[in-house]
């Protein structure tokens, strides 16, 4: 008897086990928002950094423009009140050595890492000033983790002409000079600076917890009389 009852006690767990996996495979995926605040650096020094001047392979890798994410990527842009980083913001605009280029803010389902797609950032592209293009990515496994492939743009004039001849010599091209790519294990409701020489980005990823559903207060007529004494 005690035998069947272990075996029972066995079946009853898996079967419990079972349920709850279940459950987790239903429910949808946690909703995150993510933040990305990038900035130039102004001053011209790279630390004896030495950049590539062959810049053709980047062709074939442009940022096409519109802010629009990969096919079956969805996320809602956050207004500027809900945005976490205001004092690092203004801390950046008040500097004469950093410019602030972008702070960008959304929310979005994420997922296991073969699942996450990346988003194309949007296109602020101007011919008078310098902007950065390119993705970012964010999944989850044990940890939450963000991956950046950026790219900074010059402006017009001050781009490196193509080495390779490749392009009209007349033409100024578009070419992202500087590229960061990166990609890093993140700890949610933490602030995480990523750069080199000539920018970066301050990255705050945050769990988002919905607002609480308000009581429901029951309609006149719907309350139940009270008992007679």
């Amino acid at each position: 008897m005690k035998t069947m009852h272990k075996a029972g006690c066995a079946i009853l767990g898996l079967l419990l086990w079972s349920a709850g996996q279940a459950a987790d495979s239903n429910a949808s995926p946690q909703q995150y928002d993510i933040e990305l605040l990038i900035f130039q650096n102004l001053v011209d020094n790279d630390g004896g950094e030495v950049w590539p001047v062959d810049y053709s392979t980047w062709y074939e890798e442009a940022v096409g423009s519109g802010a629009a994410a990969e096919p079956g990527q969805t996320v809602n842009w956050l207004p500027d009140s809900s945005l976490h980083m205001q004092a690092e913001r203004a801390a950046l605009d008040k500097s004469s050595r950093y410019r602030t280029l972008s702070y960008l803010a959304w929310r979005q389902p994420v997922v296991d890492r073969v699942s996450a797609r990346a988003l194309t950032l949007p296109d602020n592209a101007r011919p008078d000033k310098a902007w950065v293009g390119g993705t970012v990515r964010v999944a989850v496994e044990r940890y939450l983790h963000l991956y950046l492939d950026l790219q900074l743009h010059l402006p017009a004039g001050s781009a490196v002409p193509d080495p390779t001849g490749t392009v009209d010599s007349g033409v100024q091209p578009r070419l992202p000079e500087i590229r960061l790519t990166e990609q890093r294990r993140m700890r949610s409701k933490e602030i995480h600076y990523f750069d080199n020489p000539r920018f970066g980005v301050i990255a705050l990823i945050t769990p988002y917890e919905p607002p609480a559903e308000p009581a429901t207060v029951p309609a006149d007529g719907d309350e139940k009389p009270e008992a007679a004494p």
